[in-house]
């Protein structure tokens, strides 16, 4: 299955684990992480994840709350108060954050190449970005969904604020340390040096017009304005390993569990995602996806089945608009492994 799907999208480089009732029963890379240096892929070098970050900030947010130090229903100023106040007065909780309905945008003309270029060391930093024109026009609170990275990384100013250490260092003592993940990082340019995956896109990075002779290398540009939506890198051993410590208490309470695998409803509107996943059903599953230019980044897990399922990828494959790698129903990678497995 794996080589049917690299045959078709030519991914420069593709990391693929199954974990299945605590055991590892496929894991496979292919290609190269690095092109120009010809470093082979293997299982166990790092690649970008992007949005798959906010599970990570997800369960960081909940082990404050089970601390009794954040509430969820407190507005966010509470705990960022510089944070601006929606233009209707409306307030904005910490919970309507982490479910995406608190009317926050998402990217706008601010990312733009002298941006990739600059570097954020601290999550505050990135508030200016944002804090003039943070709201999607006309749009309240509590009305719908709406997906922002923004908000995930306002939930990790918060996570700062009452932690009292940079939010990396909460997410690496209360999360990444316990469950031994250890290529889990905040990404940099220049992290792990041709020891990591390089990124690569089939589709022209201006206007996105599909490419005919080669894939073109994407820039080493810096995606630390979103550190908490999407900054980290891993492989997919760690992947698999953070994904089956949701499916169970353990890493968090049953109560935190429980929040993770319940779609959101606050005063009768719902979300698709909670807490940096997006529970499924029929069957019972966790799902998140990430996307960034140069980048392919999937992780599934089954509750009743006890299976992981992770899926990386350092391009931009042809055809990847589709999102055919990441997806777990019938025709995609992952939903087409899970099948196998559950078949068993």
């Amino acid at each position: 299955m794996v080589t049917e799907f690299q045959s078709r999208q030519q991914n420069v480089a593709i990391s693929v684990g199954v974990l299945q009732r605590g055991k590892i029963v496929f894991r496979e890379a292919s290609g190269f992480t690095n092109k120009e240096a010809a470093i082979p892929a293997d299982p166990s070098i790092p690649f970008s994840i992007a949005s798959i970050t906010k599970a990570f900030t997800g369960a960081a947010l909940l082990k404050l709350v089970e601390e009794g130090r954040i509430d969820l229903d407190a507005e966010i100023q509470r705990y960022v108060p510089d944070f601006p106040h929606h233009p209707t007065g409306t307030p904005v909780t910490v919970r309507m954050l982490a479910s995406h309905l608190g009317g926050l945008r998402h990217w706008g003309p601010e990312r733009n190449e002298a941006l990739y270029a600059r570097h954020f060391d601290d999550v505050r930093d990135i508030l200016p970005l944002f804090r003039d024109s943070a709201w999607v026009p006309e749009l309240r609170p509590l009305t719908r969904y709406s997906y922002s990275s923004y908000g995930y990384n306002v939930l990790a100013m918060a996570i700062q604020s009452v932690s009292g250490v940079p939010y990396q260092q909460y997410v690496t003592r209360r999360i990444l340390g316990p469950l031994k993940l250890k290529s889990v990082q905040f990404d940099r340019p220049g992290l792990g040096g041709t020891q990591r995956a390089a990124r690569y896109s089939w589709y022209d990075l201006v206007d996105f017009h599909e490419l005919t002779d080669a894939p073109q290398r994407v820039p080493d540009w810096d995606y630390s304005h979103n550190m908490a939506g999407g900054g980290l890198i891993a492989n997919v051993d760690d992947l698999l390993t953070f994904g089956r410590a949701m499916r169970e208490p353990g890493l968090l309470t049953p109560v935190s569990v429980a929040l993770i695998w319940a779609r959101p409803s606050i005063n009768g509107v719902e979300s698709p995602m909670s807490f940096g996943w997006f529970p499924r059903a029929n069957p019972n599953r966790l799902s998140i996806s990430g996307s960034n230019a140069g980048v392919q980044a999937g992780l599934t897990v089954w509750k009743d089945a006890d299976l992981v399922i992770a899926v990386l990828a350092n391009t931009w494959g042809r055809g990847s608009r589709s999102g055919e790698l990441m997806d777990d129903g019938q025709e995609g990678l992952i939903g087409r492994l899970a099948a196998v497995c559950r078949s068993q």
